[in-house]
């Protein structure tokens, strides 16, 4: 198990971190990129030009980072917010890591197919960058890291309770009757 600042983490949950924190800087990388360097080229003098569109540059990307912000809100509060009550979920957290990190490198994937159209030639290149893979990787690192977690335990979760008849919200006398 790897001890990271005094705390001793299962391979899941090291896996779960560092892919969900890859993941998050990978939006943010070029995830599509162009370039055109006509210097080389006879007859013409353009010089270079080059640019670049992150994952946040269409909708597969959006949900990709929605995605990564879900799964680390419960990786915080799991991990380093161990007081706060949290509601018991339909799933285990593995299960859920496993679909965060499978919904985020389905994105990935999704975002691939509606920008496949790589082409190059003499001069210029146009295609998927390398934020798009690094992001896809991390989202493969994350569902391993569910996998992984399965034999974990469960932590701890507290039921929100009704208040019953006779009981009042604040704990103090019950509200006058009305006038």
């Amino acid at each position: 198990m790897p001890v990271i600042a005094g705390r001793s983490y299962s391979n899941g949950d090291t896996a779960i971190g560092i892919g969900l924190i890859v993941a998050l800087i990978a939006v943010f990388l070029p995830w599509y990129s162009a370039s055109v360097n006509c210097s080389g080229v006879t007859g013409i003098a353009c010089g270079s030009f080059s640019t670049s569109v992150g994952a946040l540059g269409d909708w597969p990307g959006w949900l990709f980072l929605l995605g990564v912000l879900a799964g680390l809100a419960l990786f915080i509060i799991r991990t380093f917010a161990s007081s706060v009550n949290v509601p018991p979920l339909p799933q285990t957290d593995a299960m859920l890591y496993a679909g965060v990190g499978v919904f985020t490198a389905v994105m990935a994937l999704l975002w691939l197919l509606l920008h496949s159209s790589g082409v190059s030639g003499p001069g210029y290149s146009v295609g998927p960058s390398f934020g798009l893979f690094i992001g896809l990787i991390a989202g493969i690192v994350v569902a391993v890291g569910g996998f992984l977690k399965r034999s974990d335990p469960q932590p701890a979760t507290h039921a929100y309770t009704t208040p019953s008849a006779g009981s009042t919200f604040g704990g103090g006398a019950p509200p006058p009757p009305p006038a």
